[in-house]
């Protein structure tokens, strides 16, 4: 069971580890954060303790109820995750500790009870002021103890409730509340070894809690409605990792763009291919699930993915859920089902003239056609019409060809020709011989010019009869 535990300043990561030593530690959560850490660790857990506001994005409520849709368990408590657990349990994120508990039952109201000002990552995250939860929870001990009086205890908290969160330091809280010395020297010598950290007790149980935890709880399924607003999160700026380091999937699509060559070609058929789906939606052509995995063989079958483990692997290493890569085969699918709907209505003009179109714009036309116009004149001058009755199988004559040349193929040889142009598989079967007489001819010239090329030993002298006979 995997755990994340997003963690700041409530407590130090080494005390935490002491509790729960098998978790990813993670900085406090800002948005995206949640989404980033289900893609880049894949846990079962997500523990929110500590997360961001004010100078990042907060982590959103929508990402939390993403998670949970996912089957992912998240907990709550102390500071970010106690007011993120209040306003999600309903959908199954689980409060636990003091504080989410006064959230949920509306005893605690304000964001800004949590809130405090510390340090970065480089200090530890060290705090720099008091959240009032814990001064409310050290002033309600020192009122048990006698320490203080209603009244006194009611001035500091209406003291620290109106100063903005980074100012409520002990100091600043006591002058504002008009402390007397000796009210400020007893509270403070109190306070020494009385004070409750309730933000790091609630932290400390849920990380005893996870502890001990075999499984994951099961979550009760709900619907998730995605908006616009989450699929720009979730497509652009979620995390993802390489090499070691994270980028947001929208600095990738950017760095292709500024540094690949063929990135115009690249965008072109992006988006060309989301034109399609929305002309077959228009259109009400859908695909079935025999359809996708056909698509799926055919995908593998490009890529050399053999088996279920290579597959797998892919789709780590290209940032795809398993849900995401059968959305993707089924973009392919209907794409395809998009093209043999429009074939047919070429009629014999098939797909010749926009695939040299293709090649005129890839700058590739001039190339194809002096290779093509060679075969040509090859086959006038050597084979004139033998090659209009081709002994071998098509299956032979592919054989031979898919293991001399770059072509690939990635379906059965009717499908793939219907698909790429050939009128039917007598039609791919000429073409086949051709190629292949050429190959050959071609492979056998080579043959006789390194033989006519390579020096031939010279003949030895005849030896004299009389040195024979002794």
């Amino acid at each position: 069971m995997k755990i994340c535990v997003f963690l700041g300043p409530t407590m130090p990561v080494d005390d935490a580890r002491a509790i729960l030593p098998d978790a990813v530690y993670l900085p406090p959560a800002a948005q995206a954060d949640i989404i980033s850490a289900m893609t880049i660790h894949r846990p079962d857990v997500i523990a929110l303790i500590d997360g961001v506001f004010g100078q990042s994005l907060s982590v959103w409520h929508k990402e939390i109820l993403f998670a949970l849709h996912k089957g992912v368990a998240v907990y709550g408590s102390s500071s970010m995750g106690a007011l993120r657990a209040a306003e999600c349990h309903p959908f199954g994120m689980v409060p636990v500790g003091e504080v989410a508990r006064g959230y949920v039952d509306g005893r605690l109201t304000g964001d800004d009870e949590v809130a405090l000002a510390h340090a970065g990552p480089d200090d530890g995250w060290f705090p720099l002021s008091e959240p009032l939860v814990n001064l409310r929870a050290s002033m309600a001990a020192a009122l048990a103890a006698g320490v203080v009086d209603q009244p006194l205890h009611d001035r500091v908290i209406a003291a620290a409730k109106s100063l903005y969160f980074t100012e409520r330091t002990r100091d600043r809280i006591f002058a504002e509340a008009r402390l007397t010395a000796e009210e400020t020297e007893r509270l403070e010598r109190f306070l020494e070894t009385g004070a409750v950290d309730q933000k790091r007790r609630d932290a400390e149980a849920l990380l005893g809690h996870l502890a001990s935890l075999i499984t994951p709880p099961r979550l009760a399924p709900f619907d998730f409605n995605a908006s616009h607003y989450f699929d720009v999160l979730y497509e652009r700026d979620r995390r993802v990792c390489h090499g070691g380091n994270s980028v947001p999937l929208s600095e990738i699509a950017t760095h292709a763009a500024l540094h690949r060559a063929d990135f115009a070609e690249i965008n072109n058929a992006a988006l060309g291919r989301l034109l399609i789906r929305q002309f077959a939606e228009v259109m009400g052509v859908t695909v079935d699930e025999a359809a996708v995995r056909a698509e799926t063989q055919r995908f593998c079958a490009m890529r050399r993915l053999v088996g279920a483990e290579a597959l797998a692997d892919w789709c780590r290493r290209n940032d795809l859920t398993d849900a995401e890569f059968s959305e993707l085969m089924t973009e392919l699918a209907i794409e395809r089902a998009m093209r043999l709907w429009l074939i047919p209505r070429r009629f014999l003009a098939r797909t010749t003239k926009p695939v040299l179109n293709e090649l005129r714009l890839r700058g590739l036309y001039e190339s194809t056609a002096v290779a093509a116009a060679l075969v040509e004149r090859v086959m006038e001058l050597h084979f004139g019409d033998a090659s209009r009755q081709p002994k071998e199988t098509v299956e032979q004559l592919l054989a031979d060809h898919l293991a001399n040349t770059a072509c690939r193929m990635d379906a059965p040889a009717d499908a793939w020709a219907y698909e790429y142009g050939f009128k039917d598989l007598l039609d791919l079967r000429i073409d086949l011989m051709r190629a292949k007489q050429v190959r050959d001819l071609f492979r056998q010239l080579a043959a006789e010019v390194e033989a006519a090329l390579i020096p031939q030993p010279a003949p030895k002298d005849p030896v004299p009869e009389e040195e024979m006979q002794t």
